[in-house]
This record gives C-alpha cells, sequence and structure tokens, in this order.
C-alpha cells in the first residue's frame, strides 16, 4: 500500500462519485414517472442515508480496514453498480400506486421497497468514498476534490443522458461505465475476481443499454389508462429532460374540458401527448383544427369577450385555448420544446401561431407591458403538485400577467371543479393580492367565475369589467347552461341556478375573499393563504390540523383531499432518519475516548450544524432556481454539479492549520458567498432577462463562490481529526445523518414556513459550526 494516492486510485474515486451523484438526478426523473413529482429531497436523503451508513460500517471495520483498503475499495464499487441494476430491475417490475399507500399497508411497503432499494447503491459509492479518506487522511484535500469534482461532472452527465434518453436507459449506461472502470481498476491492483465481476457487472449492463427494462407504470397512471383504448397507436416516443414523451392516436381520443353539455354536435379526435406519465396534452392532427365545439366551451369565453388583439397562451394541458384563438395572432409560450416541434410540423404557423420555448414566469417577466389582449394560463387546467414550485401562479406571477394585459384585457385562469373546492379559495385571494397592487379599481369588479359540470374558470382585467362585459358574460352563461359564479354586480340567489350546490359556496368564497372576510366553514379546512414568490406553492391545499377533520366530514372521499406528496414527504423524512439512526449513530457507541482539544459533544455538533446547513442552503438554491430554468432536471443539474464542482475546488483550497486565523479565514468566504447567493432571492426580474446560455452563466457565477466556500469547512475540520483516525467515520457519519434529515425537511420547510426561512435555518447552521471550532482552536 503506497503512501498517497495514485491518479488510477483518484480517477476511480471520481468515477464512483460520478456515479452517486448521477443516481440523484436519475432519481428525480424515475420518481416523477413511477409517482407523480421528483421527490428532489428524498433523492439527495437516500444518497446522504447510504454515505453515513457506509461511514459508520467503515468505523466499525476497526484496525483491519487499512490492511484490507483495496478490497474495501472494491466492494464498494461492486455493490454501487449491482445496486444501479436492483434499482433498474424493481423499478420495471414493481407498479406502484402511491395514491394508495395511505390506506393500504401492502402498498405502502411496496412504495418503500422500490423507493429505498436506492439505499444500497448509495451504501457503495459511501464504502468506496469513505474508505479512502481513512487510507490516506493526509490527503484529504485531494480526495475531496477529486470526490466533488466527480459528482458535479456526474450530476451534468445524467442530465446530459436525459436529455437524449430514456431514464432506464440512463441508469443502464451509467453502471455500464462504472463496472467498466471497476474492471480496469481491478486489473491494474491484479485483482483477479475483481476483473471478473466486473466484466459480468458491464455485460449486463450493456445488455440493460441495448433492451431497456421500461419502468413498470399503474393503471393509475393517465399513459396507461390511454394506451388501454380501442385502437391506440402509437406514433412516437421521444426522451427529453422534462420527461418521456409518448404520442398517441385513436378515434376515441377526443377532448373538451370546460365544453357545454349543451353542445349538439360531436367533438373532433385528436391525437394526445403524454409527458411522462400523467401530464396529457391533446394536438390536432393539423391546423388550422375544426374547433367549432369551442363556441359552447369555457375555453372560447375570453376570446368571444375580447374578440381583437393578440393572444398569449402560457403552458399546455387538455385546455384548448391554442385551437379556440386560431386565426388570430397567438404567442404559445411552452417550455417543452417537443410539443412546440409537434405543433410545427402540423402547420400550427400557418395558422397565426407563434411558437415561443419559454416558461411562464419567464414570458410574462420579459414580455411588453400592455402587449396582450387575453392572456391564459392553460397550465393551470392540468393542475400541479402541492411541492412543486409555480412561480407564475403566485401573487408576483398574477401581477406580471395583468401588467402584461392592455388596458381592457382579460387574464383567464381555468381549473378542475372539485367539490368542496381545495384550490380556488388560494387562487382568488392570490388573485385579489395582485389587483389589490394595481391601480384602479376595487378588485371584486374586476372579476368574473363561470362554473360548469366540470370546469371552473377565473377571468380578471385591469379594468373594472364594462356593461357590454356582464350583458356577454349572462347571454353566454343562460346560453350553454353555466353558472356564473362571481361578476359585478351579481345577486347571490342568480348564483347556482344550472349544476346545482347545496349552496352558492363559489359565490361566497369569493365575496368572502373580496370583502376581506371569513371564508365559509367548508373553505377553511384547506390552506388558502396567497401564494407568494417566498412560498411558490399554489397547489398546496393542506391544512395540517385541519387533515382529521376532513377525513372524518367526507369519509373515503375525504383521503383523496389530502396533499400526499407531503405525507408521503414527512413520511419518508421520519423512515429517514429513523434508519439513518439506526444505520450511522447507534452502532457508533463503542469508539475509543476522544483526545482533546475534541469533545464528543463538539464534534457532533460541528458536523451536525456542517450536514444541515450545507444541505438546506443547497436545496432551497435548487427551489429557487426553477423559478429561472423551469425544469426541475435542469435546474438539479445545475445546482448539484455547481456545488460540487465548486466545493471540491474549495476542498482542495482549504488551509490544514488549525488556528482561529484559518477558522476566521474559512467562514468569512463562507459569509461572502452567501451574501452572494442571496442575489437569485432579490434580483428576480433582472435575472429573468437573459437568454438561457447566459442564464446558466449568470446563475453558476453566483453560486460558484458559495460552492467554492462551502467547500471548506468540512476536509479543515476532518484534516484536525487525522491524528484520530477512528473519529472521521464517526465524524462523516454525524455529518450524514443530519444531511439526510435536512434533505428531508428542506422541502416541508420551505412549503411551510417559506423559502427564505429555509435559507436562514441554513445560515444559522454555519453560525454554529463557526461558534463551536472556536472551542477547538488557540487564539494564534
Amino acid at each position: 500500500m503506497t503512501g498517497a494516492p495514485t491518479r488510477l486510485d483518484l480517477a476511480a474515486l471520481s468515477g464512483v462519485s460520478a456515479a452517486l451523484l448521477a443516481l440523484e438526478v436519475l432519481l428525480l426523473r424515475l420518481f416523477a414517472f413511477s409517482h407523480w413529482h421528483h421527490f428532489a429531497g428524498l433523492a439527495v436523503s437516500l444518497a446522504l442515508l447510504g454515505l453515513g451508513a457506509a461511514g459508520t460500517t467503515l468505523a466499525l471495520a476497526g484496525r483491519h480496514r487499512a490492511s484490507r483498503g483495496d478490497g474495501w475499495f472494491l466492494v464498494g464499487l461492486l455493490v454501487t453498480g449491482f445496486g444501479y441494476l436492483l434499482l433498474l430491475g424493481l423499478q420495471s417490475r414493481i407498479a406502484l400506486r402511491p395514491l394508495v399507500a395511505g390506506w393500504h399497508p401492502a402498498e405502502l411497503a411496496r412504495l418503500l421497497l422500490v423507493d429505498f432499494v436506492a439505499f444500497l447503491p448509495f451504501f457503495g459509492a459511501g464504502l468506496a468514498i469513505g474508505q479512502v479518506f481513512l487510507r490516506w487522511p493526509r490527503h484529504t484535500r485531494r480526495l475531496y476534490a477529486a470526490d466533488l469534482l466527480g459528482g458535479g461532472l456526474g450530476s451534468l452527465g445524467a442530465a446530459g443522458l436525459l436529455a437524449v434518453a430514456p431514464v432506464e436507459v440512463g441508469l443502464a449506461v451509467v453502471a455500464a461505465l462504472l463496472f467498466a472502470l471497476t474492471g480496469l481498476w481491478a486489473v491494474r491492483r491484479r485483482l483477479r475476481a475483481g476483473a471478473l465481476a466486473g466484466l459480468l457487472g458491464l455485460g449486463i449492463s450493456l445488455a440493460a443499454v441495448l433492451q431497456p427494462p421500461a419502468p413498470a407504470m399503474s393503471d393509475f397512471k393517465a399513459l396507461s389508462r390511454l394506451r388501454e383504448l380501442p385502437g391506440v397507436e402509437t406514433l412516437a416516443v421521444e426522451p427529453g429532460l422534462a420527461g418521456r414523451l409518448t404520442v398517441l392516436r385513436a378515434e376515441s381520443l377526443r377532448f373538451a374540458p370546460g365544453l357545454s353539455l349543451r353542445w349538439p354536435r360531436g367533438v373532433p379526435a385528436q391525437d394526445v401527448a403524454v409527458i411522462g406519465s400523467d401530464r396529457v396534452v391533446p394536438l390536432p392532427r393539423a391546423w388550422p383544427a375544426p374547433a367549432e365545439h369551442l363556441a359552447a366551451s369555457l375555453a372560447g369565453l375570453p376570446l368571444r369577450l375580447r374578440p381583437e388583439g393578440p393572444v398569449l397562451v402560457l403552458g399546455s394541458s387538455a385546455w384548448q385555448t391554442p385551437l379556440a384563438a386560431q386565426g388570430r395572432p397567438v404567442s404559445w409560450g411552452e417550455p417543452d420544446g417537443r410539443l412546440l416541434d409537434i405543433a410545427r410540423a402540423r402547420g400550427a404557423p400557418e395558422a397565426g401561431m407563434t411558437l415561443v420555448e419559454e416558461g411562464a414566469w419567464r414570458f410574462l417577466a420579459t414580455a411588453e407591458p400592455g402587449a396582450f389582449a387575453v392572456i391564459a394560463l392553460d397550465r393551470a387546467w392540468a393542475g400541479g403538485d402541492a411541492a412543486s414550485e409555480d412561480y407564475a401562479l403566485t401573487v408576483e406571477g398574477l401581477s406580471l400577467a395583468l401588467a402584461a394585459l392592455s388596458d381592457d384585457g382579460l387574464l383567464a385562469i381555468p381549473l378542475p371543479l372539485d367539490y368542496p373546492p381545495r384550490h380556488y379559495p388560494r387562487l382568488m385571494a392570490s388573485l385579489t393580492e395582485a389587483l389589490a397592487r394595481q391601480d384602479g379599481p376595487a378588485p371584486g369588479e374586476r372579476v368574473a367565475v363561470l362554473r360548469g359540470l366540470q370546469a371552473l374558470l377565473v377571468l380578471a382585467s385591469p379594468q373594472a369589467l364594462s356593461e357590454a362585459d356582464r350583458g356577454t358574460l349572462s347571454a353566454f352563461a343562460e346560453r350553454w347552461r353555466f353558472d356564473t359564479a362571481w361578476r359585478p354586480g351579481l345577486d347571490r340567489e342568480a348564483t347556482n341556478r344550472f349544476h346545482r350546490l347545496d349552496t352558492p359556496l363559489f359565490h361566497d368564497i369569493a365575496r368572502a375573499v373580496f370583502a376581506g372576510r371569513p371564508l365559509p366553514a367548508e373553505a377553511r379546512r384547506f390552506h388558502t393563504a396567497p401564494a407568494e414568490l417566498d412560498r411558490p406553492y399554489p397547489w398546496r391545499s393542506l391544512a395540517w390540523s385541519q387533515a382529521p377533520g376532513l377525513v372524518q366530514e367526507l369519509g373515503g372521499r375525504g383521503w383523496s383531499y389530502l396533499d400526499w406528496t407531503l405525507i408521503l414527504s414527512l413520511v419518508a423524512t421520519l423512515v429517514a432518519s429513523l434508519l439513518a439512526f439506526l444505520l450511522i449513530l447507534v452502532p457508533l457507541g463503542r469508539l475509543p475516548p476522544i483526545r482533546p482539544p475534541f469533545r464528543r459533544l463538539s464534534v457532533a455538533g460541528y458536523f451536525a450544524a456542517l450536514g444541515f446547513g450545507y444541505i438546506l442552503v443547497e436545496l432551497v438554491i435548487f427551489q429557487r432556481l426553477i423559478l429561472y430554468l423551469g425544469e426541475p432536471v435542469l435546474a438539479a443539474a445545475l445546482v448539484f454539479a455547481t456545488f460540487l464542482v465548486g466545493s471540491g475546488l474549495g476542498s482542495a483550497m482549504a488551509p490544514e492549520s488549525a488556528t482561529r486565523a484559518s477558522r476566521r479565514t474559512v467562514y468569512l468566504a463562507v459569509a461572502g458567498g452567501l451574501a452572494l447567493a442571496l442575489v437569485p432571492f432579490a434580483a428576480v426580474r433582472l435575472l429573468s432577462e437573459p437568454v438561457l446560455p447566459l442564464r446558466l452563466l449568470v446563475l453558476v457565477a453566483l453560486l460558484l463562490p458559495l460552492a467554492w466556500a462551502m467547500g471548506r469547512p468540512f476536509p479543515w475540520a476532518l484534516r484536525q481529526l487525522a491524528d484520530q483516525r477512528r473519529w472521521i467515520p464517526w465524524a462523516w457519519g454525524i455529518n450524514g445523518f443530519a444531511s439526510v434529515l435536512g434533505a428531508s425537511l428542506a422541502s416541508l420547510v420551505s412549503v411551510q414556513f417559506g423559502q427564505s426561512t429555509t435559507l436562514a435555518a441554513g445560515i444559522l447552521c454555519y453560525v454554529a459550526a463557526f461558534a463551536i471550532a472556536g472551542r477547538w482552536l488557540t487564539p494564534r
């Protein structure tokens, strides 16, 4: 065994770290397909749980680990690679029904099995990574730099794979590369068994690349249901960062949400694009397309009210404003360029449509004031996830939309109808706040709400709705039998005529919001505060204290009204924390006494503070960068890569001396980096302006100094334990436990208390680490 790591050792370390971070990114897409949300916090928790448990395993291995260094590293490489293959196999065979897990223990067990099997490759990577730090403790900076630089490259590589290949192919490709590296390393180390195992794994991985096992899909998924329709033909399947896109065709595929029940004729057949497994977007087979039925639809109402002027459609769903607006100047802003390519190939530009590959927030932030007669947020019809950032439907986003309207323009927001209404009260509160921030009449004078059997349309204008508008609304509602839930001057008795409810609840909610009065009891079961930039979660409806009463009041139906992302995130937090406690902390009780100036409690406090602080800051920045980049996978790849590469560089440059001066130097850099990283939270409009490549460069430039600074405190402190080697894995394990808990809590804290609270908590953790480190040092 040499006294320093070779280049091959550093390359192998970078490779296993790249595989680890690639899996973190790939899990986001895998979870989104098999579940319904990317569950980034769970992916990070699993990674950190594996690393922490590996640190504990190495600590318990005792004095024999040095003599078996090559063996430990080889075992870590092989466990990582075969863990990849096991994950791929289970995901292809077990179809999950996550929404049933709340009341079916067997489904919950299947869900936890499939999710937590990802622990295995992370554990293997942790064995390999942790072992090199124990083997060469005086080369911590080089090792940590190789580790983090490899992780950054793996994060970017995973995003690149997802852009050109399905997630199952991405998993198989990473596994193949890892096994190839394992075999090469084993050959150079003359480990015949390791070389053969690497060759076997490489063969299996290459077979999976050529014949990729697609993730299993439950019958609850929209894609599964659509494929079961008679005569369905699959026209195309394309990979992409936003998820797998599947284009289907059948004569039975007909979509008309918001259509009146009094429409006397048929609805034309359309193709349908499914992104991932649940997001459904109907597409005409050719433009111009038959659209006579939209004259009787809520989708066509805004265009009837404003028959002239440019139209902006933001996002896509089964709501079909682009179809209703054909023949007029229409701009369609959609972040998934594959949908635009299909529309372009089918003649949409010739029908007067301008196709722009852009997200809703950026389109609104860069739009000319007063540019549009109608802005339709079609994306709202698809709803959203309680923990998914949707900045366009915040108070600030709605304010941008109102500013982009002409003086008498209309903002149209469609919602699926549910009763009691979950999302409608919060949307009305957000819209009212946005209207109140503008000069003009009272918000209630500028809003109209129409309700059908299954759809709800909210209309808002910068100015009061005119008498002509009111007349058109009344005539349309009367002819096509829609209930007018709200318009200026409407009596309560006239709001519940056609699709009758026990009470005119939608009218009562609007009146209460506009008057600033308490909401009706049915609405108070949900979270109804306006969605704001700091808490951009407009689809969160769960009020934790009200959940038991809601289930008791509505019986079995009440379970479907709960925000299962938040509930499963909480369950995952509890399970991950319990596993971390059992796998990381409990086994570490039999360590030798630690020598001064260290104490067990101070070491635990320091590395726990770093674990919490690093992961909270990293994940809250990931949440905020979705505002600028739109796609969570792209934001995750950028944040993970920037933090890992930056932290790797910072690690390589961390001071080795244990003095108060070096501590001050390390943490002053962290403070400066945090100050610079506050820019994405403050200069929102400014950072929304540049084109995507320039935006990426600006964001990297803002985050890289912070990542560099945050990479220094951990190896700086770890270096101080070089003379007490058996305490290094313990410090690593404590850091891992805190990171697991922090990763699981980050999204819950942001949803409940706001992103600024999550960021403040992370900053306080670094303050605590700075204070604890002062107890170890001399005043030199």
